[in-house]
């Protein structure tokens, strides 16, 4: 029988043995724990930057997936990326890889650095060592096989058929459907609002009026759409009630919604006009959403437009109207608009008729 100190306690005939067996079981332990890790992608532990110091060593793209916790496919693409060999060893061979939880600081960086708008995840990215976009796509269960990712491993570094070539290929003429829907779909993920635009543009052109609402097109106006003045949108807004009544009344406004506030936020909303702000305004109240929350939404633009047209009287007018309609002004909102103002117009009647509000944040 033995006691707890000698059960536990390994005593070897020579100390100068454990000296030559330790590195021995070092590198046992070593190679058990790479065996257990070579089945699926070796994905670079750290960072985004140490993965693509590593790529301009080994002269290798970038294979960056974008995850979110909690998300179901990004789940199951962990199980394949984790456990089959033949995925891994495809990618390994061919790139640097790495993950990045989409809402983490670093993912949240990475986004904003590359105007990345994530329309779902998973979002498997690729990029050249440089850190140049070649190729992005929104991935689900049934891309998780090997053969959709071996060919989106193989699209990815393909000159002829990455998404870094499909600007060259619009602008040479290549426009039927599904490259135009595709090459729009991407864009938004890039937020690349000239080239959507311009793609979604030929796209409505190609369409017979009569087809304007099938179910595809109502897709392409929930997924691919961001610029309000194209033919398809335009109709739906025109015809709302059969939307209503054929899609249902909540995707329709949401669709409709997001499409107008891409609108609105894009880098062009700051040549908008008065008429035209006030079109799209009128679209939002049409479907139900309340005035004050559109205000709120267009106060900035639309009193931009009038300051931009010499009409600073309006435009303190409005900020006069809606902000008498909140209940408390923040001391940084008040101190913002008082600086907003003063920068936009030197009309003393104007600035006056808002000490109101610019007393908020003394």
């Amino acid at each position: 029988m033995c006691n707890f100190k000698s059960c536990f306690t390994f005593n070897f005939p020579n100390p100068d043995m454990f000296k030559r067996i330790l590195p021995l079981l070092l590198l046992l332990c070593f190679f058990t724990e790479s065996n257990a890790q070579t089945k699926g992608i070796h994905f670079v532990k750290g960072s985004l930057k140490a993965a693509f110091e590593l790529a301009k060593k080994q002269n290798k793209p970038v294979f960056v997936e974008i995850y979110a916790i909690g998300c179901p496919h990004c789940e199951n693409f962990k199980k394949t990326f984790d456990n089959n060999q033949v995925v891994g060893d495809y990618f390994d061979k061919r790139f640097v890889s790495y993950q990045v939880e989409v809402n983490s600081e670093e993912g949240r960086a990475f986004r904003k650095k590359h105007n990345i708008y994530v329309l779902s995840t998973p979002m498997m990215s690729f990029w050249d060592k440089d850190e140049n976009l070649l190729h992005i796509q929104v991935s689900g269960d049934e891309q998780n096989n090997e053969a959709s990712l071996k060919d989106m491993a193989d699209r990815a570094i393909d000159p002829a058929k990455q998404f870094a070539s499909w600007k060259n290929y619009f602008a040479q003429g290549v426009h039927d459907d599904n490259f135009l829907i595709e090459y729009g779909y991407t864009c938004r993920m890039i937020c690349d609002t000239l080239q959507n635009i311009a793609a979604m543009n030929v796209y409505a052109q190609k369409q017979k009026a009569s087809n304007f609402n099938s179910p595809s097109n109502f897709v392409v106006i929930q997924k691919v759409i961001m610029d309000d003045d194209n033919l398809i949108f335009k109709n739906m807004m025109e015809n709302l009630d059969s939307f209503y009544a054929k899609y249902g009344k909540k995707e329709v406004i949401t669709a409709a919604e997001n499409v107008i506030m891409f609108s609105l936020y894009s880098g062009r909303a700051k040549d908008f006009s008065v008429a035209k702000l006030e079109e799209m305004k009128n679209n939002l109240k049409k479907m139900g959403v309340p005035e004050q929350a559109v205000g709120a939404r267009f106060l900035l633009a639309e009193t931009k437009a009038y300051f931009k047209e010499g009409n600073a009287e309006k435009a303190t007018d409005l900020i006069d109207r809606f902000y008498k309609g909140v209940k408390v002004i923040d001391k940084k909102d008040a101190q913002f608009i008082e600086k907003y103002v003063r920068e936009n117009t030197r009309d003393e009647k104007s600035i006056n008729k808002l000490n109101w509000i610019f007393k908020n944040g003394k």
